[in-house]
Parts: C-alpha cells; sequence; structure tokens
C-alpha cells in the first residue's frame, strides 16, 4: 500500500486584489494578502519506502506532489490562533512498474487528502489528515488511514538549539499496509538545524532530519499475532536553498537533496530483501505560492 497522485497535478490560480491608492495621503496601502496559498515539489529518489515498508528500490522513482491552504481563521489571541483548510495529492511514479496490473503501469501510488491545520500557542500546530491510498496501475488495493499530526516550532523558545519535534499517530481506517489486520502506528521525528551557510541571494541550510517508527497495535505484524514495538529508524543531512533567480511572480522556488539510512527490526528487514540498513538520496525541487 502507499500514498500520492495519478497524472493530475493541475496547480490552481489564485486572485491577487490591487489595494487602491489613497490620493488625500499621495501614499499606497498594502495589497490584501490571498488567504490561498499553495504548495507544490517534485522528488526524485532511489528507493520508496512508506514508514519502513519496502515498496520500490530499483530503476527511477519520482513522486510529485500537491497542496492548496485556505486560511479560514487567524487571530492573535486565544487558545486558537489560526485555522487552515487544505486538499492534496501525492504520487509515487515507477520506472519499473512496480507489481502492475493495469495501465497505467508506471503510476504505483496516488494518494488524496484533505486536511485540517489548527495554530495553537507557542508554536504548536495540529493537523489532521484523512488518505486515500490508492493504486492506478492495480498494484495494490485502495486503503484509508487517518492520521492526527502535532508539530512544534520551538524556535522561539529554543533558538539555535531547537528540534522542531513532532509526532503522527496514523490510525487505519479501511485496509492495512501490512499484515491481516488494521492498525495504528506512532511515528516521531526531530529535525534539528545543524548550520545555515549564511549568502544574500543563497543561503544553504543544513538540518538533520532523525524519524523513528513505532507499532501501537498490529501495524507491523506477523502472521502468527507477534510484533514488535519498534519498526525502524531513520536518519540522515538534509540541505536546502531558495533559488531567488526565479520571478517572484512564480512563487518561492527552492532545491534541497536528503541523504538518510534505514535501520529495520527484524519483519522490515526481511521485507527489505535481507538488508538491515539501507541507504536512501532524494532530490527535490518545489515551489510555494
Amino acid at each position: 500500500m502507499d500514498r500520492r497522485s495519478a497524472l493530475a497535478l493541475h496547480v490552481l490560480a489564485f486572485a491577487a486584489l490591487a489595494g487602491l491608492a489613497t490620493p488625500a495621503l499621495a501614499q499606497e496601502e498594502e495589497e490584501p494578502s490571498s488567504r490561498f496559498s499553495g504548495a507544490f515539489q517534485l522528488d526524485i529518489t532511489n528507493v520508496y519506502f512508506f514508514r519502513g515498508l519496502l515498496q520500490e528500490r530499483d530503476g527511477l522513482i519520482a513522486q510529485p506532489w500537491a497542496e492548496l491552504y485556505f486560511d479560514a481563521y487567524s487571530s492573535e489571541t486565544g487558545f486558537i490562533r489560526n485555522v487552515t483548510l487544505g486538499a492534496g495529492v501525492w504520487n509515487s511514479m515507477h520506472s519499473r512498474e512496480t507489481l502492475a496490473s493495469d495501465e497505467p503501469g508506471w503510476i504505483y501510488e496516488t494518494d488524496w487528502y484533505p486536511l485540517i491545520s489548527i495554530g495553537l500557542p507557542q508554536g504548536f500546530t495540529l493537523s489532521t489528515y484523512y488518505y486515500w491510498y490508492t493504486s492506478p496501475n492495480d498494484a495494490f488495493r485502495t486503503a484509508q488511514e487517518l492520521n492526527f499530526k502535532l508539530e512544534w516550532d520551538d524556535s522561539e523558545a529554543l533558538g539555535r538549539f531547537a528540534l522542531a519535534p513532532w509526532a503522527n499517530l496514523a490510525i487505519e481506517t479501511n485496509r492495512t499496509a501490512f499484515g491481516p489486520d488494521e492498525g495504528v502506528g506512532l511515528q516521531l521525528g526531530v529535525e534539528p538545524t545543524l548550520y545555515t551557510f549564511e549568502h544574500e541571494r543563497y543561503p544553504v541550510s543544513f538540518t538533520v532530519p532523525v524519524e523513528v517508527g513505532l507499532a501501537i497495535d498490529d501495524y507491523y505484524e506477523e502472521e502468527d499475532g507477534r510484533e514488535d514495538t519498534f519498526g525502524y529508524v531513520s536518519f540522515g543531512l538534509s540541505m536546502s536553498v531558495p533559488l531567488p533567480f526565479v520571478p517572484e511572480s512564480l512563487g518561492a522556488w527552492s532545491f534541497g537533496v536528503t541523504a538518510k539510512g534505514y535501520y529495520f527490526n527484524d519483519t522490515l528487514e526481511e521485507l527489505n530483501e535481507g538488508d538491515e540498513l539501507y541507504p536512501m538520496v532524494m532530490g527535490s525541487l518545489g515551489v510555494e505560492f
């Protein structure tokens, strides 16, 4: 099973309303910002793991995704600081036509999901996602999952020692990614900034992403019911740099590279063709608008 979209990555058009000049003051008012925003990104990688579960590790793997957001509510005070509604689509496209039994054989996975994100005081954000994991090439049957993700932007509290921690609770609601039963998994992660190379036009940031995948109930279970709480850990180094030579009217573009290693429990090691440790390298080109 897995995640992301079919040929559809249509990026959406937004209207920006120009503010009227105030002749009496002889100065222009700021243009009202749009309540819509979005992101598009193309990732190219050597291997596709879904929470430690091997999907493909040969051939070319391209994973484009897009999300659109609507700023529904914003406040400087109170328990709820902002509410964002959105929707996204994520795809995994494989030159090896992984497990294909229908056309288009190269589109292994397309995931569709609505989301709601709630900003809380002190830099916390709680987001809810509902995923439909579909396979256009019929490699697997559609599965569904409910996710609750809590993130903490601790940069204001900890400064240069910020860890950017997050936790995601994944609840399978229809079919399962692995094993005979629908289950519950927990992923925990941090991504501290190791170093930022300051440059007027091309500041380069280096971060250290670390993620641990755990089974709460029936998430990595064997046929006989046995299950280890620990599933996998990934760790590595990411680099990202903005691309200011792209006109601002086309959005804020950036490029990144991530290199990580995955370490698996015995069950996932067997699924990964006997490799307990496996490297992953991903290049990313993205835009926010």
